[in-house]
């Protein structure tokens, strides 16, 4: 197969936005792991930061790739590698930004010993990167400060690459004690393929109940990412403190930690001719639904599918039984049988079929139902009598199980 790519196929946002996603993921997984008085920022400080409770903080530069070798497995992060290099590099102008009130030696010195500098990516770590290794070298009291800036001025001489030349250069320009500090303080975070599973771990450790975890992570990731766009349309930074997502969530955990059915709005597609639907002919015969109205048929349609919707959903996620669904069903429909033959006790001239079908669909739309113990609201409610009449094994006017054909 040939490795020429097409100029689409290399102008092509995929590799972006798989770049974009796992910056997210990681800043929602730093959300998640929030202690009190911290907080975690999106594209702030760095990439991602956090600011812990000691006045120190962590910048996070996140690299990902897509680059795979022939075993499947990420390329490894190598010696000479630019992604590395270049944030190096950053960190170093980030670390002397005079513009930032750093243009002493002890203004820096005072920076990088308050802050920790984590190279965060899905590349494979592999003991054949000489600066992982001479860093974490210097770490352990085995190198100095000299052995490290030596090693360092022997690859940039050595290199061919002037993109990596000007990079290691912006890092030797730093001053010994901060070069030496800024890489005491120097960590890497490698081999992290599955940013969403730690996302769910998180979730997990609150005591979350295994069959709520996804639900959990649904919820929270559809939340931020609401969040973060209108943020960013608001050009406001993008910044959560633990007690702002404490605020915002804790009901949300305390919902799931219990036995309570979450209930999850519909936002799918409706049916593309809501006319066609029985329960809506059966509605529009007895003058509820008027024809044309699609946005009353729309809303009785959302009722309709959220109740289908949830009780599969818990279904499938072991929530409930099917014995809970059938007995639920055979309590809606004996409320409806009962009003049914109460409303067309002797003889019902057909001109008022649908002032009694009227009558019928008026009385139990005000029942209150329950499911497993739990009072359902309105909408659902409502959806399960829809649901009923679609099928249909329920009607409104005398003559209704002419819609069986």
């Amino acid at each position: 197969m040939s490795n020429n790519k097409t100029h689409t196929e290399k102008t092509a946002g995929e590799s972006k936005s798989v770049g974009f996603d796992y910056q997210y993921y990681f800043f929602l997984w730093k959300v998640l792991l929030l202690q009190p008085n911290e907080s975690v920022g999106l594209e702030v400080k760095d990439d991602v930061h956090t600011d812990l409770n000691n006045n120190h903080q962590i910048l996070y530069q996140l690299k990902h790739s897509i680059k795979k070798n022939s075993d499947g497995t990420f390329t490894n992060l190598t010696t000479s590698d630019l992604d590395m290099w270049k944030t190096f590099s950053n960190w170093s102008k980030v670390i002397s930004d005079k513009n930032d009130s750093r243009d002493t030696v002890q203004a820096q010195l005072n920076f990088v010993e308050r802050t920790s500098f984590v190279l965060a990516s899905n590349k494979s770590s592999n003991t054949s990167n000489k600066v992982v290794s001479i860093i974490c070298e210097l770490q352990n009291g085995t190198k100095n400060e000299n052995d490290v800036r030596t090693y360092f001025q022997s690859l940039a001489k050595k290199t061919t690459n002037e993109d990596l030349k000007g990079y290691i250069n912006d890092v030797l320009n730093l001053n010994k004690k901060v070069f030496e500090q800024f890489f005491l303080s120097t960590f890497f975070h490698l081999d992290d393929n599955d940013i969403i599973t730690k996302c769910k771990e998180a979730i997990k450790s609150k005591m979350i109940p295994p069959n709520r975890i996804d639900q959990a992570f649904n919820l929270i990731d559809s939340n931020l990412r609401t969040d973060n766009f209108l943020q960013i349309e608001n050009r406001v930074k993008i910044e959560i403190s633990f007690d702002e997502f404490y605020k915002r969530f804790r009901r949300h955990f305390d919902n799931l930690r219990n036995e309570t059915l979450i209930v999850q709005e519909y936002e799918e597609a409706l049916p593309h001719t809501l006319e066609d639907q029985i329960f809506i002919k059966q509605l529009q015969e007895i003058g509820f639904v008027k024809s044309g109205d699609t946005e009353h048929m729309s809303i009785l349609t959302r009722f309709k599918l959220m109740l289908i919707n949830n009780l599969d959903s818990w279904h499938q996620d072991g929530e409930i039984t099917k014995e809970e669904i059938d007995r639920f069903k055979k309590n809606a429909f004996n409320l409806w049988d009962t009003q049914f033959r109460l409303e067309y006790v002797g003889t019902i001239l057909e001109e008022e079929y649908n002032k009694k079908g009227l009558e019928i669909l008026r009385t139990l739309l005000k029942q209150n139902l329950k499911f497993a113990g739990q009072e359902l609201d309105s909408d659902m409610c409502h959806g399960k009598f829809y649901s009923l009449s679609d099928e249909p094994i329920i009607g409104w006017r005398k003559d209704w199980e002419k819609h069986k054909k």
